[in-house]
């Protein structure tokens, strides 16, 4: 059986134990008789205030981390309040203050947690979509509020009719179907971790007490629920802490992987800027430039203007990441004019170019290009050439470098050339695509790099 799947199934067993414990041991405890009432709710009144300090003292510890520490975050602050008020208008909660000579309102203190229930459920919602950046959008938001708000408002207005099973049981199914949705996506794409597992556990113990809540109250259930709110929260706080330590490591080991990414970029980009002025491309341009002297005023002073062009883009690649298309193209005219000064057999280069309005990673054509030139032989053909086209696929750009020229055995790969394989890993790191290369024997080569509608540009990929 593969992991992933033990995984669930122990994630299931485990909600399903602890949205039952507490019901068991709420009936035993019933039935058994063996406390004097009083003594009993004596007990549950001890155990009340104990998880209210509990409570209280998360609260303060989530809200001064968020802003000292930066180990919480407003969501889970969020979550730890709306427990807390989950908990002060629960029945135990109303029950200790009946006992210390108080007076309450039941209806409205039922009104009032079953909002506080909705509250704890959106914030867990709110915390997935922030931490697994779930595809909810601002409809499928606005629609999870109305409904929740609709449900609320079911339960409270036909709450003296004895009809507010209808807002609850509405509610649940909500959260039934949103789980369920966030289980698809996460599963789906891999990204289910220990926080989830604790805090998808988090959630269904707050339902299970709802719901057994709610069936106790209107005598569904036999059993009398004193106690049993404060026994459930005892493993809402456990859960809640285990969130929280798992979300912490979490955080630690992404600014880990974004140390890593960093070093890795730097070296990356310390390769490329070795790996473009390369020794003998500088003596032979600089013979070619001394040669077309002897030839031609005009001519070497065109020649010097471009071999300048070519060292100021080398060192712009320097402080400079991503650069638009059309600049980068220019890049590439410059160095396929300094490269055809030396040879007899020009080479064609073609330009099929539609949209341009994507950025690219500076200098990162000229390796396909330097590859063809000099493996291609396409200058050795008459009707040789390499082409350089750019064009729509829905809204994605498909930017292709390709050379009818000897081609060769592509399942042969290997990232031999230090140009292309900085290349591809800066196109990896800087825009998430990888370039794939097709070619074969006597059919020339194609390099595709397939950009998504949301790295067309930096500013875009950072608003996304």
């Amino acid at each position: 059986m593969k992991t992933s799947v033990k995984i669930r199934l122990a994630t299931a067993a485990a909600d399903i134990f602890l949205l039952s414990v507490g019901t068991v041991t709420a009936a035993i405890v019933s039935a058994s008789g063996t406390l004097p009432q009083e003594s009993y709710s004596d007990a549950v009144d001890v155990l009340c205030i104990m998880v209210l300090c509990f409570l209280l003292s998360i609260v303060v510890v989530e809200i001064v981390s968020m802003f000292e520490i930066s180990d919480s975050t407003v969501h889970t602050v969020f979550i730890a309040s709306s427990i807390f008020g989950y908990c002060i208008t629960s029945k135990d909660f109303a029950g200790l203050i009946v006992h210390k000579g108080g007076t309450i309102n039941a209806e409205v203190f039922d009104c009032l947690n079953f909002v506080f229930f909705i509250l704890v459920t959106l914030s867990i919602i709110f915390f997935w979509d922030y931490t697994y950046k779930i595809p909810f959008t601002k409809k499928i938001w606005a629609a999870l509020g109305a409904g929740s708000a609709a449900c609320a408002a079911l339960y409270c207005g036909l709450s003296p009719a004895g009809l507010k099973e209808v807002g609850f049981f509405v509610y649940l199914g909500v959260c039934a179907a949103t789980l369920a949705g966030c289980y698809v996506h996460l599963y789906k794409n891999g990204k289910a971790d220990l926080v989830f597992y604790v805090t998808e556990a988090l959630f269904c113990t707050v339902c299970g007490s709802a719901a057994v809540n709610f069936l106790c109250s209107e005598n569904i259930i036999a059993f009398p629920p004193s106690g049993f709110t404060s026994f459930y929260t005892l493993i809402v706080i456990f859960l809640f802490a285990m969130t929280y330590v798992a979300f912490v490591i979490r955080t630690d080991r992404e600014a880990l992987k974004a140390s890593e990414y960093k070093l890795k970029y730097e070296r990356v980009r310390t390769e490329a800027l070795r790996g473009q002025i390369k020794p003998h491309f500088i003596f032979n341009s600089l013979a070619a430039i001394q040669s077309l002297y002897y030839k031609s005023t005009q001519a070497g002073d065109r020649a010097t203007n471009l071999f300048s062009r070519h060292l100021r883009a080398n060192v712009e690649a320097g402080t400079t990441d991503l650069i638009p298309f059309e600049k980068e193209l220019d890049n590439v005219q410059v160095y396929v004019d300094l490269e055809n000064m030396r040879f007899d057999n020009k080479f064609n280069v073609i330009f099929d170019i539609d949209p341009t309005d994507f950025e690219i990673p500076v200098l990162s054509l000229q390796p396909y290009i330097e590859n063809a030139m000099r493996y291609s032989k396409v200058n050795e053909k008459p009707d040789g050439y390499i082409k350089i086209s750019s064009r729509m696929d829905g809204k994605d750009i498909v930017l292709e470098v390709s050379d009818n020229g000897v081609g060769f055995d592509d399942s042969a790969i290997k990232p031999t050339s230090c140009g292309i394989r900085n290349s591809r890993e800066r196109f990896e790191m800087l825009m998430g695509v990888v370039p794939e290369i097709r070619s074969a024997p006597g059919e020339g080569t194609v390099i595709t790099i397939l950009i998504p509608a949301d790295k067309r540009s930096r500013d875009e990929d950072n608003n996304s």
